[in-house]
């Protein structure tokens, strides 16, 4: 069971997804899953998460159901002590979960 649960819902943004998704994989702390949660985009985000396969989990929704149903279904299907979100045309300092961890 990982740590921590990273929570990331996209939807029709694959011009930000990679470097959101690399942003979460570089991370210094290690123990945690990325729960990438396609809330039925209709760009290239299903090849880009296809280029992750084995280093993160993905959800993919059949109909746009909006950020919330996306990162609902993404907590029901971790086990974690701690959840982060970070959205899809965000990203992270590479430190940035070591320096949460460290606080709790």
């Amino acid at each position: 069971m990982p740590q921590v649960s990273v929570i990331l819902p996209s939807w029709n943004r694959a011009g930000w997804l990679k470097k959101s998704i690399d942003s979460v994989l570089e991370q210094t702390f290690r123990d945690f899953e990325l729960i990438v949660v396609d809330d039925a985009s209709t760009d290239s985000t299903q090849e880009i998460l296809t280029g992750y396969a084995g280093k993160i989990r993905s959800i993919t929704f059949a109909k746009n159901l909006g950020v919330s149903a996306a990162r609902n279904a993404a907590i029901k299907n971790c086990d974690s002590e701690w959840i982060a979100f970070l959205d899809s045309d965000d990203y992270w300092h590479p430190d940035k979960l070591q320096k949460q961890i460290a606080q709790t």
